[in-house]
């Protein structure tokens, strides 16, 4: 019963949110197109579109870090898991079950170059302009 009602609290909270972000993106576009048939010179939308946007390097580097720490975790538990004696927890484990920690790893690795280049092409864009 808890669960449903948390479920519906941010179902609430997410569909409020979204109203309000709403609200405030037909508020400027009324005052933009009250500006308009005034005659008066638009202010620019920069700053709006900057404020609302997600960074999108600041997720990479973050779920890259988060990629290679668990993967490397994972290898390590499995590792010590299979280097004791076999008992219940341990005795269906196959071989070599330790180097799915690696997946995470090479995303994680993904992560980062992807974010070492979109760093390094905005750099390049904002450096030229």
């Amino acid at each position: 019963m808890e669960f449903v009602a948390l479920v519906g609290i941010l179902t609430c909270y997410v569909a409020f949110s979204q109203w309000m972000q709403h609200a405030r993106r037909m508020m400027v576009h009324r005052e933009r197109l009250a500006a308009i048939e005034k005659g008066i010179e638009l202010p620019p939308l920069e700053q709006e579109v900057q404020r609302s946007r997600w960074n999108v390097q600041r997720f990479l580097l973050w779920f890259g870090c988060l990629d290679i720490s668990v993967g490397v975790g994972v290898y390590f538990l499995l590792s010590v898991m299979m280097s004791f004696p076999p008992n219940k927890f341990t005795q269906d484990l196959p071989p070599g079950i330790q180097y799915v920690g690696v997946i995470p790893v090479g995303m994680g690795i993904a992560h980062l170059i992807a974010y070492v280049v979109e760093t390094r092409r905005e750099r390049s864009v904002n450096s030229v302009s």
